[in-house]
């Protein structure tokens, strides 16, 4: 199992971006984040399932999750579930973001019913991504 910590400690690094935790298993995706998380703004930590979201979540205090809904051991209803039971997360009010590729009528809806704070859609703009944790990361510090 890999070390979420040092994963963490490697991120924090200055620049005032907000610390994002992105859970998602697709290796393009995450590589992808990892490239413009410069051009939008954020530090990103990444993780490809709900149980290292969890145990990260746990051990960090994140300003934003950007939550996969299509998971290998949860889907993203249920990781959000799990993830609101972190005191690290309900404490902080950290704001949970749906993603995903499959998005069909009424997702954003059931997401937003079911606890998550917003929806994005796959494939996303770069402006679209920044947009987001824009707007979530003032709403946090306001």
């Amino acid at each position: 199992m890999r070390d979420i910590n040092s994963k963490v400690a490697r991120r924090r690094l200055p620049g005032g971006y907000p610390l994002v935790l992105i859970v998602e298993d697709d290796k393009l995706q995450q590589k992808l984040y990892n490239l413009i998380a410069e051009q939008v703004q954020m530090m990103p930590v990444i993780v490809d399932s709900c149980r290292d979201a969890v145990e990260a979540a746990a051990s960090s205090h994140f300003d934003l999750i950007f939550l996969d809904l299509q998971m290998p051991d949860a889907n993203g209803i249920e990781c959000a579930d799990r993830l609101r039971l972190v005191p690290n997360v309900r404490d902080n009010g950290t704001p949970i973001i749906a993603v995903t590729a499959h998005a069909m009528p009424g997702d954003r809806e059931r997401c937003l019913s079911a606890g998550m704070d917003d929806y994005l859609s796959k494939p996303f703009t770069l402006l679209e991504l920044k947009n987001k944790i824009s707007q979530w990361s003032i709403r946090r510090t306001a």
